[in-house]
């Protein structure tokens, strides 16, 4: 069975990740440092992700 990936939802991926990365880091300033994690760790969990499927779509 051959893992195929779109190119469209690699790139759909990372830029999600990157936006909630981005907005974690701006709402850390608006609440005092409350409420950062959350949004942080799913940014750099659809990242890493995202980056993953980039080589899978390279590779394959």
């Amino acid at each position: 069975m051959k893992f195929e990936v779109s190119l469209f939802t690699a790139i759909i991926v990372l830029i999600v990740g990157l936006y909630d990365m981005a907005y974690a880091f701006n709402r850390r300033y608006k609440n005092n440092g409350r409420s950062f994690g959350p949004f942080m760790i799913l940014g750099i969990i659809f990242t890493v992700f995202g980056i993953f499927l980039l080589i899978r779509h390279w590779m394959g």
